[in-house]
C-alpha cells in the first residue's frame, strides 16, 4: 500500500474532536504570531517545540518527544507533518485538517518531506523560521533542510510563539483553576497519611491515585516526593526510600487539565524539626508572601525581584542576583510543565501583565541537611494577583 495514500485515507474519515478550545481561539492565537512573523520578516514558521505546536494546534500526546511540525505561512492555512504514530492524536486534539504522515523509520525523510510541503507552497527559497533554542529540531532535520533548501534564509525563530503565550485567556485560567483544584484536594489527601515507617513510593502512590481519581490527564512532570539524602538535592524523586525520623519529605506536584498545570510544592517534617529547619520554612513563606503581595501590573520582574530578595539571603547561598522567584508555567507535555518563558529575578526586565500566570517554588537544599521548601502557583491580576493554589504553607509536622 503507498504510504501516503494510506495517511491521506485516514486523515480524511470522519472523527468526533476533542479540542480543547473552541477553534476561534485557536486562529486567534495564529492571528497574533502572524503580526510578529511579519515584525521579523518570516514567510513560514516550522514549529518543532512540542508545547508551542499544541498552543497553536490544539495537538496533545503524550508521545512528544516523536517528531512532530507545524508549517505555518504568513497566509493559508497551517499543515501539520508528524510521525506516523502521531497521526491518531493529532485527528483526535488539533482543528488543522491538514495532516501529513512521516513513516516510523524515517531516517532523512523528515527533512525531504518537509522540503516537499515548502516547495508545494512556494516557499523554498523564503524566509524560514526555525526553532534553534528548543528541544525538537535535531541537528540531522536542520542540517537535512539546508541540503534541501539551498536557496532558504533559515532564521532563528525560538521566540515567535512564546511572546503570544505570555498572556494567557480566560479560558486558558479556568484550565489553571480546574487544575489547582485537583491538586488540592491530592495535597489534603495525602498529608494526613504521611508517617515514619513509609516508603516514599507509598506517599507517591496516593497523590497519583488522588490526581487520577479526581480527573488529572498523564502529568507534564512527574508528581515528586523526595525523601532522606535524596531531599538534600533538587530533582530527587520517589525511590522506595525508607521515612525516618528527622527526615524532611518535600512534595511537588500538579495537575494536568487540558494539559495546564497548577502546581505546588509542600514540606512534610518527621518529628520536631531542628531550628534551622524551621527558621528556613520561616523564611520562605515570609518571602513568599512578600512576593506575592509586590506583584503589581506593570512593575517588572526585576523590580519584584530586587524588592523581596533580603530575607532569602540569610538562608540560601545563591546570590540574590541569580536566584529566580518564580517560572512561567501554564501548558505543558512531557517532560515538564515550566513553559521557559519568563521569570521572576533580577535583571529581567520584563513588565507583568494580567494573565501571566507563574509557579513560585522557593527552597534550600544543603547536602547533610534535610531540604525543605514551599510554593504558590499564580496570575497577574489587574489589581495584584490571584493565588490558584492558595493552602497553608505552614511546615506540617508528623509525630516521628
Amino acid at each position: 500500500m503507498d504510504y501516503k495514500q494510506h495517511i491521506k485515507d485516514l486523515t480524511n474519515r470522519p472523527v468526533s474532536k476533542e479540542l480543547a478550545f473552541a477553534e476561534s481561539e485557536y486562529r486567534l492565537r495564529i492571528e497574533k504570531v502572524r503580526k510578529v512573523m511579519d515584525e521579523r520578516g518570516l514567510d513560514v514558521l516550522l514549529v518543532t517545540y512540542v508545547p508551542d505546536l499544541s498552543y497553536l494546534s490544539g495537538y496533545q500526546s503524550f508521545g512528544s518527544g516523536w517528531y512532530s511540525c507545524m508549517v505555518l505561512p504568513r497566509e493559508g492555512e497551517p499543515i501539520l507533518h508528524m510521525h506516523g504514530l502521531e497521526i491518531g492524536p493529532a485527528m483526535l486534539t488539533s482543528w488543522v485538517k491538514d495532516i501529513r504522515g512521516v513513516p516510523w523509520s524515517y531516517n532523512d525523510g523528515v527533512a525531504v518531506g518537509l522540503a516537499e510541503i515548502l516547495k508545494e507552497r512556494r516557499l523554498e527559497g523564503q524566509r524560514i523560521g526555525i526553532w534553534t533554542k528548543r528541544p525538537g529540531l535535531s541537528i540531522d532535520l536542520y542540517e537535512g533542510l539546508k541540503r534541501a533548501l539551498p536557496d532558504a534564509t533559515l532564521v532563528d525563530a525560538s521566540d515567535v510563539v512564546a511572546q503570544p503565550r505570555m498572556v494567557k485567556s480566560p479560558a486558558e485560567l479556568e484550565y489553571m483553576r480546574s487544575s489547582a483544584q485537583i491538586t488540592m484536594k491530592a495535597l489534603d489527601a495525602v498529608l494526613p497519611v504521611i508517617k515514619a515507617g513509609m516508603t516514599d513510593n507509598q506517599i507517591a502512590a496516593v497523590i497519583y491515585q488522588t490526581l487520577v481519581n479526581e480527573g488529572s490527564e498523564y502529568f507534564s512532570t512527574q508528581p515528586i516526593v523526595s525523601a532522606g539524602q535524596r531531599n538534600c538535592f533538587g530533582h530527587t524523586t520517589f525511590r522506595r526510600t525508607p521515612i525516618q525520623a528527622g527526615d524532611t519529605v518535600a512534595l511537588e506536584f500538579g495537575a494536568a487539565y487540558q494539559r495546564y498545570t497548577s502546581a505546588i510544592f509542600h514540606t512534610v517534617a518527621i518529628g520536631k524539626p531542628s531550628s534551622p529547619i524551621q527558621k528556613r520554612a520561616r523564611v520562605i513563606n515570609e518571602t513568599i508572601d512578600l512576593l506575592l503581595r509586590a506583584v503589581k501590573p506593570g512593575c517588572t520582574a526585576h523590580d519584584v525581584a530586587r524588592e523581596i530578595g533580603a530575607g532569602m539571603d540569610e538562608i540560601s547561598a545563591v546570590p540574590s542576583s541569580s536566584r529566580v522567584y518564580g517560572y512561567s508555567i501554564g501548558l505543558g507535555l512531557p517532560p515538564t510543565w515550566g513553559e521557559d518563558i519568563y521569570f521572576i529575578r533580577e535583571g529581567i526586565e520584563l513588565e507583568l501583565k494580567p494573565g501571566m500566570t507563574f509557579h513560585s517554588p522557593l527552597s534550600v537544599r544543603v547536602p547533610g541537611t534535610p531540604g525543605i521548601g514551599f510554593s504558590e502557583t499564580w496570575v497577574v491580576t489587574e489589581t495584584g494577583c490571584e493565588i490558584l493554589t492558595l493552602h497553608d504553607r505552614e511546615l506540617t509536622v508528623v509525630e516521628a
